[in-house]
């Protein structure tokens, strides 16, 4: 039944090119049957034109077969040549935009999925699914929406031709069809599953490549070489596994397409022969129906391994669907909120609760607060207290378990995605860099900056400088990752492109906890600017960001333990207190 649908579904994308099918269609009869024109001559030369009882003149019989031979060579040339053309490009314009629509409709559909998703997936086995599972639909449009038409009708045509020359002879042929089709049904379904866990193993190998390629450091430095070796190797290992398997289905199924295909000829050929003893037949109509039969069983050998390609295809396609079809669990409100009210669009948290999976421990429990619009908070706290996950809720990477998280008096899940991350800027800890150009990476702030914007959003982010020192200044490609740039640098890069976005909200998420003091004397004046006159919420992890904040929030195991600014919490001497003498009275005294 679900293979049903997808077949349904499949032929929904083919519908809009059906002009390109039927073009592709319509080649691909003229083309094969043309030949057909072949035996019928061949018969006229042995049963007539040659016979030494035609007691034509010699030179006239050569006339007739010149004549024959012009013929022949303007259908090949003017006929044959164009439908071929027409069939093989109907057929490929259709496939290569049916897989551009589906490769753009995968990558917008996971563009559209969340952080849960996204954390749960690899990108190299996604990717797998973006190249090699799509590629498929080649084969699904030439076999099965082109091929099954071309081979419906020719037979037809076949049938029509030979029905008249021996009726008993033509059932004999047509036989072959259904008995084979049957017999290849159990091959099509085991090549189905091989092929569906094949494209599953490709896009885990997919994923695991990348991800290794990405952290190849690491291997080095772990001296890993040995056991990544192994694990490829196991994982390459159930790819050639399940590649066999297919193989060795498929070409059992050809096999058995072959032995009807030789069988087939063999009693036809035979019993013609017969017919010729007889004096039932012609020899000439013997030679014409066997070319015949050849050229149908070609038809019927292809409905025979349709079975084949349409197994191998619509495995990959269905897990194509399967993606398709997986619903975003943040879904964006298109009617919502797209401005904010006159008076003050504070923000808040009220009674949020949130894990990462259900049933699991909370990650944050009640959390209560207010930020007023233009304050500058931070957030503290040991290593997985739950800092960085309250961040990805303000975000919205994540929506809460529980209750909810307002700005301006409306939830955030009210506002719609344009609106809200047109007015939320955040820089975080592990710069995310494309492998473009300086320019392209500052355009994600604002798509259409001009050069002025870009030049000012530069050095206002301290980036300026480095910038215009590099080879090709705004055209200089970087590599995977911000790779040619240091730490420092690629944390300008980011703050110039928050200030290009210049965004109400900004979060700053442990923003220099990774850089030497050069670079984060640079990155902390650029923050510094980028923080005026906007509401600021900031991880903290240096202490003159922490200091300088409007109110602390300090947390622990994922509950809020004290609020305040510097001075009130330090006279508090508690939660705060302990951490500021633990971690920062030593950093302040020098």
């Amino acid at each position: 039944m679900e293979s049903q649908k997808n077949l349904v579904r499949i032929f929904k994308y083919i519908i809009p090119y059906k002009k390109y099918i039927f073009l592709s269609t319509i080649g691909g009869v003229i083309k094969l049957t043309i030949p057909l024109i072949v035996p019928q001559i061949l018969k006229y030369f042995t049963d007539d034109l040659l016979l030494a009882s035609n007691i034509m003149p010699a030179n006239e019989k050569i006339k007739i077969i010149f004549a024959w031979l012009i013929f022949l060579l303007f259908l090949y040339i003017v006929v044959y040549i164009p439908a071929t053309y027409l069939r093989e490009f109907g057929a490929l314009y259709v496939s290569n935009k049916i897989m551009h629509r589906m490769r753009c409709e995968v990558y917008d559909h996971l563009l559209l999925m969340t952080a849960k998703y996204h954390s749960k997936n690899k990108s190299g086995e996604l990717v797998g699914s973006i190249i090699s599972d799509i590629e498929q639909v080649h084969g699904f449009v030439w076999s099965v929406a082109t091929n099954i038409w071309i081979d419906f009708i020719l037979l037809i045509v076949y049938i029509t031709l030979m029905f008249p020359i021996n009726k008993m002879l033509t059932i004999m042929a047509c036989v072959m069809l259904p008995i084979s089709t049957i017999v290849t049904k159990k091959v099509r379904i085991l090549i189905k599953e091989n092929g569906r866990k094949r494209q599953a193993s490709l896009a885990k190998i997919s994923g695991y490549f990348q991800e290794r390629m990405a952290g190849f450091a690491v291997i080095r430095l772990f001296h890993a070489e040995k056991y990544e070796k192994e694990n490829f190797f196991k994982l390459s290992s159930k790819i050639s596994t399940f590649t066999e398997r297919q193989d060795r289905f498929s070409s059992i199924g050809a096999a058995v397409s072959a032995v009807f295909y030789m069988l087939t000829q063999a009693i036809i050929l035979c019993t013609a022969a017969m017919l010729v003893v007889k004096g039932k037949m012609t020899i000439g109509s013997m030679l014409v129906f066997y070319s015949y039969v050849g050229w149908m069983l070609t038809p019927l050998q292809r409905f025979s391994e349709l079975n084949v390609t349409y197994a191998k295809s619509m495995a990959a396609i269905e897990r194509v669907f399967g993606l398709l079809d997986t619903r975003p669990d943040m879904i964006e409100n298109n009617n919502g909120i797209d401005s904010l009210s006159d008076r003050k669009n504070n923000l808040s948290f009220n009674h949020v609760s949130f894990s990462y999976e259900e049933n699991n421990k909370l990650v944050l429990d009640d959390i209560n607060f207010e930020i007023e619009e233009g304050e500058k908070v931070a957030i503290v706290g040991p290593s997985g207290c739950g800092k960085s996950t309250l961040v990805k809720l303000l975000a919205r990477l994540y929506d809460p378990n529980e209750g909810e998280i307002y700005w301006g008096g409306h939830s955030l899940q009210e506002y719609t995605y344009d609106f809200f991350y047109k007015n939320i800027g955040m820089v975080l800890q592990d710069t995310i860099l494309f492998s473009e150009s300086i320019a392209d990476n500052l355009r994600y702030g604002k798509r259409d900056a001009t050069m002025e914007e870009m030049e000012k959003a530069a050095k206002l982010a301290n980036a300026y400088e480095f910038i215009i020192n590099t080879p090709d200044q705004w055209e200089t490609e970087l590599g995977e990752g911000g790779l040619g740039l240091s730490g420092g640098q690629k944390q300008r890069l980011s703050i110039a492109r928050v200030f290009l976005r210049n965004p109400k909200v900004l979060v700053l998420d442990e923003a220099t906890s990774a850089l030497d003091s050069e670079s984060e004397e640079l990155v902390q004046n650029a923050l510094d600017r980028l923080m005026e006159g906007r509401t600021s919420i900031v991880v903290a992890h240096r202490l003159s960001t922490i200091i300088n904040s409007d109110k602390i929030i300090v947390m622990n195991e994922g509950k809020i333990v004290e609020i305040g600014s510097h001075q009130e919490l330090l006279r508090k001497n508690g939660y705060y207190a302990k951490l500021y003498h633990k971690q920062f009275k030593g950093i302040c005294e020098e």
